[in-house]
């Protein structure tokens, strides 16, 4: 009796603790995006905000100027994910697989940025970048520029922030997915008649898919809600969908349209996660 009387006592601790994991889920994530899904059909007041059971504010967050700068961040991290990539690719893979015993140098590298505070980081690019900056002086000489270089509050400012913002979030799980490629398989590509680039498309990118999906997810979930590059690096013209709620909750008080808008960028979140989940369904995981 004793013993059945105690097992059921492990039983029900060892539940009540794999609950508390849920709880802090449903306290910390569940419960804010409830009330901003019920703040979202509100209708906006003098300081304040009272519950209509109105879509009057998702009209006006899908309508004239609020539209143009939710396709400009659809945009904007499509466009910004694909610049990231492209970098990232490389990198990981040459990490992975060309470094040898300065593989561990090398990550260390990549991660010392994160050590430091991310205001920091992006603000050490408007000197970078400015006229007269190192980088201008670096590409007149290399003959790459010429004259003044006027990236600073323009667009192309706003993606090399992203880029180096969100390289270490990339890197990392495609990293981890090349290194747990085994050198046979690479091998057998070659000995198939494949030379490096069509190993490398047919055999190695393939089998790394589940770490490019989780990359491509961890810069495009972000980058549809980033406002702090676009508004340090971008100026006026850098404005994003990100900048709209942020400005939304903490300038005009009209929290009921930045509730909406926030649910908007959940939405397509949500939709473009499910579409990236699919493309890592059926994938058989590289053995260790």
């Amino acid at each position: 009796m004793t013993r059945r009387v105690s097992g059921l006592a492990t039983r029900f601790g060892g539940g009540a603790i794999g609950l508390l994991p849920l709880a802090w889920l449903l306290l910390l994530f569940a419960v804010p995006l409830g009330f901003t899904l019920v703040y979202s059909f509100g209708r906006s007041t003098f300081g304040g905000m009272e519950l209509d059971w109105t879509t009057d504010n998702y009209h006006q967050a899908l309508s004239g100027f609020y539209l143009s700068i939710f396709w400009r961040t659809i945009r904007f991290a499509l466009m910004g994910g694909a610049a990231v990539m492209l970098v990232a690719i490389p990198v990981a893979y040459a990490t992975a697989r060309k470094a040898g015993r300065y593989k561990t140098v090398l990550l260390v590298a990549l991660l010392i940025p994160f050590w430091t505070s991310f205001l920091v980081r992006t603000m050490s690019w408007r000197t970078l970048l400015e006229g007269g900056g190192p980088i201008e002086h670096v590409l007149n000489f290399l003959h790459l520029h010429s004259g003044t270089l006027n990236w600073l509050d323009n667009p192309p400012a706003v993606f090399v922030g992203i880029v180096y913002g969100y390289l270490p979030l990339a890197v990392i799980p495609m990293y981890v997915a090349f290194e747990r490629i085994p050198a046979s398989v690479i091998e057998a590509g070659k000995d198939l008649g494949g030379n490096r680039w069509k190993t490398f498309f047919t055999v190695t990118l393939p089998m790394a898919r589940p770490g490019i999906v989780t990359s491509v997810i961890l810069t495009f979930v972000p980058m549809m809600g980033e406002f702090v590059i676009p508004a340090l690096l971008g100026g006026g013209r850098g404005v994003l969908y990100g900048n709209l709620v942020h400005d939304q909750y903490l300038h005009a008080a009209n929290y009921p349209l930045g509730s909406a808008m926030a649910i908007l960028l959940l939405v397509v979140l949500g939709i473009a996660v499910t579409v990236l989940g699919r493309l890592s369904r059926g994938f058989q995981e590289v053995p260790a």
